[in-house]
């Protein structure tokens, strides 16, 4: 903010609500990451899958096979978060507690490059902290505060990348640790390729033509060097399971209306996130308008179009919003500080939103106090099962992985839509639910409802799943995340 010696009345009361919001929140995100460490309220499948995937690898096993005696296997995920996951957990003891450490990390690492990003491109110290509460303020960020995925880590490294290209010049030693994170990044999170375009892009406007260059060559040597690792530690199947995996089943006329998708899961998940997606569009493209060579519009423009893109696919959550959120505030904050005319209302708007996102934030504080823990939950699933030497069948593979043991089964949602395009899947599956070939079968989702119901046929597992559950296993006990289901007596 420009210095003002009588500065308006509205423009104080807006920079008050900032700097109490921007105390509020952050304490009450907080409280939210040290209850959840000691309890892992919000490890879920998806979680789990990740997990998993850090358990084969601590125990030899890079991407495991489609089907093999190990099981099913099947995921898009990249492999550095899960690897260094797995790392991590000789350090932190358990894989929960380093991939929720992994995780807080590249969202405390990603806030501050978010400051530090803004106080370099002159945006005052008021409007930079407004921008990282405004990025911590939603429920996007915190679900990846507290749970246990690679899309922080991802967005991190991406922006750090970024930090570093932002300048009149940039040293050469700068730009090639930039591409190391660019490459990084891309050894996360697929998709994060937004950040190295935006630069190269922004330098081939500005007529930077030898660092944009060198920025694109050295990225793409790193991601070739990703892409080879992965091939050649898997024994080359990687990329046959990726095929395998790509697109998540959806149908063209659903990728037509990712756009749609991409409002209806903020709307359904983190309405917040609107307060700062619908601000930026209008306010920052038609700050930057006519200025080709500003960063922060083109990687806006650049999230915008990725994130739309990958609600092409089935299956997807608000954790792909991250970089989306980060991007639209970033170019908000600029766009404000850019423009006089802009600043009041521009910090007013920043000021609503910021008291607005206070009252799901205190919401889900509130109902971490009577959250149910994973963790106890976990705990207590293993405890009362006897013991079996069937492989246990767990809709969340992190109850196995509690276990000491392999989950036979990585992923649900990629199992249904595995199983649709290989039969062996299918036939395999089904001779195991038919023969009672599981020692017990965890579910998410009491399978006896209409909600269950739809739930495991058109969204995990599907096929004649719940005709087997319902033929060979019956309901053995419920905890308060999990229902049990063991062999029926007398049954094949």
């Amino acid at each position: 903010m420009s210095p003002d010696a009588s500065p308006k009345p509205l423009l104080r009361f807006y920079s008050a609500v900032i700097v109490a919001t921007s105390i509020a929140i952050p304490a009450m995100v907080l409280v939210r990451l040290i209850l959840n460490f000691r309890n892992q309220y919000f490890l879920t499948h998806v979680e789990g899958v990740w997990l998993a995937c850090a358990y084969d690898f601590m125990h030899g096993v890079f991407y495991r096979p489609l089907f093999s005696p190990l099981g099913y296997g099947g995921t898009r995920y990249f492999p550095l978060y899960f690897v260094l996951t797995g790392a991590l957990s000789k350090v932190f003891g358990s894989l929960a507690t380093a991939g929720i450490s992994l995780s807080a990390a590249g969202v405390v690492l990603a806030l501050i490059a978010v400051y530090i990003l803004l106080r370099r491109l002159n945006v005052s110290v008021l409007l930079s902290a407004a921008s990282v509460t405004s990025v911590l303020a939603v429920a996007t960020t915190q679900q990846a505060l507290l749970g246990a995925k690679g899309d922080s880590l991802a967005a991190a490294l991406n922006l750090w990348g970024v930090v570093l290209c932002v300048g009149s010049q940039t040293r050469r030693a700068s730009l090639h640790f930039a591409a190391l994170l660019f490459s990084l990044a891309f050894a996360t999170k697929l998709t994060t390729v937004f950040g190295v375009a935006a630069v190269v892009l922004a330098w081939t406007f500005a007529r930077r033509y030898k660092e944009a260059l060198q920025l694109a060559a050295t990225t793409a040597v790193g991601c070739f060097l990703v892409l080879a690792s992965m091939y050649f530690a898997s024994g080359g199947r990687v990329f046959a399971i990726f095929r395998a995996c790509a697109g998540g089943g959806g149908s063209l006329s659903y990728t037509l209306q990712a756009p749609l998708h991409l409002l209806s899961k903020a709307l359904d998940v983190d309405p917040a996130f609107l307060l700062f997606l619908v601000p930026a569009v209008v306010f920052g493209l038609h700050s930057f308008y006519g200025h080709k060579s500003d960063v922060l519009s083109i990687y806006f423009a650049l999230v915008l179009l990725v994130t739309t893109v990958i609600f092409g696919s089935l299956g997807i959550g608000i954790n792909h919003l991250f970089d989306l959120q980060i991007a639209a505030v970033l170019l908000l904050a600029v766009a404000i500080s850019r423009a006089p005319d802009l600043l009041e209302v521009g910090t007013g708007l920043l000021a609503f939103a910021l008291i607005v996102a206070i009252v799901p934030t205190s919401q889900s504080l509130h109902g971490d106090f009577t959250r149910p823990s994973l963790r106890r939950d976990s705990s207590e699933v293993l405890r009362r099962l006897t013991p079996d030497r069937r492989p246990l069948l767990a809709e969340n593979a992190l109850i196995v992985v509690n276990s000491d043991k392999a989950p036979y089964l990585l992923d649900p949602f990629m199992f249904r839509i595995l199983a649709m395009k290989h039969p062996e899947l299918t036939g395999d599956f089904g001779e195991k639910m038919k023969h009672q070939g599981f020692a017990a079968i965890v579910l998410e989702r009491d399978p006896t409802t209409a909600e269950g119901k739809t739930w495991y046929t058109d969204t995990h597992f599907g096929g004649e799943f719940l005709r087997d559950l319902d033929a060979q296993y019956a309901l053995s006990f419920t905890t308060a995340k999990s229902y049990v289901y063991t062999p029926k007596a007398g049954q094949p």
